[in-house]
């Protein structure tokens, strides 16, 4: 499959994630997921648990009884509002499609053992979309990875962007050049996927 021009940038910054954070990067990981609704209500309540892991920490996070619009609104309410203090552009996005495709394998009587592929695209304002997915036997279990991928890739962002300018600023004192230039360079590169203050 051809790669996009977005998938290209989320490439390159993944690699810079690699450069600048290297093994404490955050890593999301699903745990667990509890979806509760009713036909006579007009909301669902989402029970979310996950590994939050950063180099050698890692915790447990629960995230009890986020109210929402469906399981995919409680997936991304749940998580904005756990992460927004800490990581202020993660408001900048939005879910645009959802698209949930089965792989049917051939000689099954009913398919519907079938895997999975869920794909969020999400739209960072001013940035594009970008994609992310996941493929399992479960749909609310893919959705749930696909959406923790997601906040990471922009955690990361972040945590890189805020790295980053902390170097900027150290080297600008120091009057390094050299190492102003390479910062200005990484940060074009962050800031083709988001804008940072």
């Amino acid at each position: 499959m051809k790669k996009t021009p977005q998938q290209f940038r989320r490439d390159n910054v993944k690699k810079l994630f690699e450069k600048i954070l290297k093994d404490t990067q955050t890593q999301l990981t699903p745990v667990s997921i509890n979806i509760a609704e009713s036909v006579n209500e007009d909301f669902t309540k989402v029970n979310l648990s996950f590994m939050e892991r950063t180099n050698e920490n890692s915790k447990l996070l629960d995230l009890k009884s986020v109210k929402a619009r469906g399981f995919v609104d409680g997936l991304f309410t749940g998580l904005k509002d756990h992460y927004l203090i800490s990581y202020p552009t993660l408001e900048k996005i939005r879910l645009v499609d959802l698209t949930v495709s089965p792989i049917a394998k051939r000689g099954t009587s009913l398919g519907s053992d079938a895997k999975a592929n869920v794909s969020f695209r999400v739209l960072v304002d001013k940035h594009g979309e970008a994609e992310f997915e996941s493929r399992s036997r479960s749909v609310v279990h893919s959705s749930f990875t696909a959406v923790l991928k997601a906040f990471e890739f922009y955690i990361n962002c972040e945590r890189t962007f805020l790295r980053l300018r902390s170097i900027l600023e150290d080297a600008q004192v120091r009057n390094r050049g050299d190492i102003a230039e390479r910062c200005m360079l990484d940060l074009s590169v962050l800031t083709g996927v988001n804008t940072y203050a």
